[in-house]
Protein backbone atom coordinates (compact mmCIF):
# COMPACT_ATOMS: atom_id res chain seq x y z
CA UNK A 1 0.00 0.00 0.00
CA UNK A 2 1.67 3.05 -1.09
CA UNK A 3 1.83 6.54 1.44
CA UNK A 4 -0.91 8.17 -0.35
CA UNK A 5 -3.69 5.49 0.34
CA UNK A 6 -2.32 5.25 4.07
CA UNK A 7 -2.69 8.94 4.39
CA UNK A 8 -6.61 9.14 2.61
CA UNK A 9 -7.16 6.29 4.55
CA UNK A 10 -5.98 7.81 8.07
CA UNK A 11 -7.42 11.27 7.24
CA UNK A 12 -10.82 9.74 6.89
CA UNK A 13 -10.66 7.81 9.91
CA UNK A 14 -9.54 11.10 11.83
CA UNK A 15 -12.36 12.87 9.81
CA UNK A 16 -14.60 10.18 11.36
CA UNK A 17 -14.37 11.86 14.80
CA UNK A 18 -16.88 14.16 13.80
CA UNK A 19 -19.40 11.69 14.15
CA UNK A 20 -18.59 11.78 18.29
CA UNK A 21 -19.01 15.33 18.09
CA UNK A 22 -22.33 16.75 19.83
CA UNK A 23 -24.95 19.50 18.05
CA UNK A 24 -23.80 22.15 20.93
CA UNK A 25 -19.65 21.41 20.63
CA UNK A 26 -20.01 21.82 16.51
CA UNK A 27 -22.05 25.27 17.06
CA UNK A 28 -19.37 26.36 19.81
CA UNK A 29 -16.70 26.09 16.72
CA UNK A 30 -18.82 27.52 14.39
CA UNK A 31 -19.24 30.58 16.53
CA UNK A 32 -16.13 30.26 17.66
CA UNK A 33 -14.27 30.50 14.63
CA UNK A 34 -16.90 32.62 13.17
CA UNK A 35 -17.57 29.93 9.94
CA UNK A 36 -20.13 30.84 7.28
CA UNK A 37 -20.91 29.45 3.60
CA UNK A 38 -18.81 32.46 2.33
CA UNK A 39 -16.14 32.22 4.15
CA UNK A 40 -15.80 28.62 2.71
CA UNK A 41 -14.12 30.39 -0.74
CA UNK A 42 -11.68 32.29 0.99
CA UNK A 43 -8.93 29.59 0.80
CA UNK A 44 -9.48 28.98 -2.53
CA UNK A 45 -8.86 32.21 -3.53
CA UNK A 46 -6.21 32.23 -1.76
CA UNK A 47 -4.27 29.49 -2.63
CA UNK A 48 -5.13 30.17 -6.30
CA UNK A 49 -4.01 33.85 -5.63
CA UNK A 50 -0.53 32.73 -4.15
CA UNK A 51 0.21 30.24 -5.88
CA UNK A 52 0.63 32.67 -8.89
CA UNK A 53 2.39 35.04 -6.93
CA UNK A 54 5.06 32.69 -5.31
CA UNK A 55 5.91 32.00 -8.96
CA UNK A 56 5.65 35.49 -10.55
CA UNK A 57 8.02 36.54 -7.40
CA UNK A 58 10.49 33.33 -8.57
CA UNK A 59 10.80 31.56 -5.73
CA UNK A 60 12.06 28.37 -7.10
CA UNK A 61 12.93 26.23 -4.19
CA UNK A 62 8.89 25.46 -3.39
CA UNK A 63 9.74 22.65 -6.13
CA UNK A 64 10.45 20.34 -3.06
CA UNK A 65 7.57 20.97 -1.66
CA UNK A 66 5.22 19.89 -3.90
CA UNK A 67 4.52 16.83 -3.34
CA UNK A 68 4.70 16.98 0.33
CA UNK A 69 1.98 19.96 0.30
CA UNK A 70 -0.22 17.70 -2.26
CA UNK A 71 -0.49 14.94 0.62
CA UNK A 72 -1.31 17.15 3.00
CA UNK A 73 -3.72 19.31 0.83
CA UNK A 74 -5.98 15.39 0.00
CA UNK A 75 -5.75 14.45 3.81
CA UNK A 76 -6.95 17.65 4.77
CA UNK A 77 -9.52 17.12 1.50
CA UNK A 78 -10.19 13.81 2.95
CA UNK A 79 -10.83 14.53 6.17
CA UNK A 80 -13.14 16.99 6.16
CA UNK A 81 -15.44 15.82 3.78
CA UNK A 82 -15.72 11.92 5.55
CA UNK A 83 -16.39 15.06 8.99
CA UNK A 84 -19.00 16.13 6.85
CA UNK A 85 -20.49 13.37 5.54
CA UNK A 86 -20.30 12.12 9.36
CA UNK A 87 -21.50 14.96 11.00
CA UNK A 88 -25.04 14.74 8.40
CA UNK A 89 -25.37 11.49 9.26
CA UNK A 90 -25.11 11.74 13.10
CA UNK A 91 -27.50 15.08 13.12
CA UNK A 92 -28.95 15.54 9.63
CA UNK A 93 -28.72 19.01 10.42
CA UNK A 94 -27.39 21.09 7.22
CA UNK A 95 -25.05 23.74 8.69
CA UNK A 96 -23.57 21.89 11.10
CA UNK A 97 -21.45 20.17 8.16
CA UNK A 98 -19.51 24.11 7.92
CA UNK A 99 -16.87 22.89 10.28
CA UNK A 100 -15.64 20.07 8.60
CA UNK A 101 -16.12 21.70 5.42
CA UNK A 102 -13.96 24.27 6.78
CA UNK A 103 -11.34 21.81 6.61
CA UNK A 104 -11.48 21.18 3.59
CA UNK A 105 -11.65 24.07 1.99
CA UNK A 106 -8.37 24.63 3.29
CA UNK A 107 -6.98 21.37 1.79
CA UNK A 108 -8.39 22.45 -1.93
CA UNK A 109 -7.09 25.80 -0.52
CA UNK A 110 -3.75 24.13 -0.36
CA UNK A 111 -3.57 21.99 -3.74
CA UNK A 112 -4.77 25.03 -5.76
CA UNK A 113 -1.62 26.70 -4.48
CA UNK A 114 -0.10 23.93 -5.69
CA UNK A 115 -1.99 23.74 -8.82
CA UNK A 116 -1.54 27.57 -10.00
CA UNK A 117 2.13 27.28 -8.85
CA UNK A 118 2.73 24.52 -11.46
CA UNK A 119 0.26 25.86 -14.24
CA UNK A 120 2.59 29.10 -14.02
CA UNK A 121 5.42 27.67 -13.95
CA UNK A 122 4.83 25.01 -16.72
CA UNK A 123 3.81 28.41 -18.71
CA UNK A 124 6.55 30.28 -18.12
CA UNK A 125 8.80 27.71 -19.14
CA UNK A 126 6.92 27.13 -22.58
CA UNK A 127 7.88 30.67 -23.25
CA UNK A 128 11.47 30.55 -22.20
CA UNK A 129 11.54 27.89 -24.65
CA UNK A 130 10.33 29.64 -27.58
CA UNK A 131 11.89 32.40 -27.00
CA UNK A 132 15.07 30.31 -27.24
CA UNK A 133 13.78 29.09 -30.95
Amino acid sequence: MNLTTRLVILAGLVGLMFYNASVDQLWAVIVDYDLNWYKLGVPLAWGLILGALLNLLGLRSLHKWLEPLTLIAVSLLTMGLTGAAAVYGAHQIGGLIIAPLAISAIGLGLYLLVYSYVRFAAHGKADEDATKE
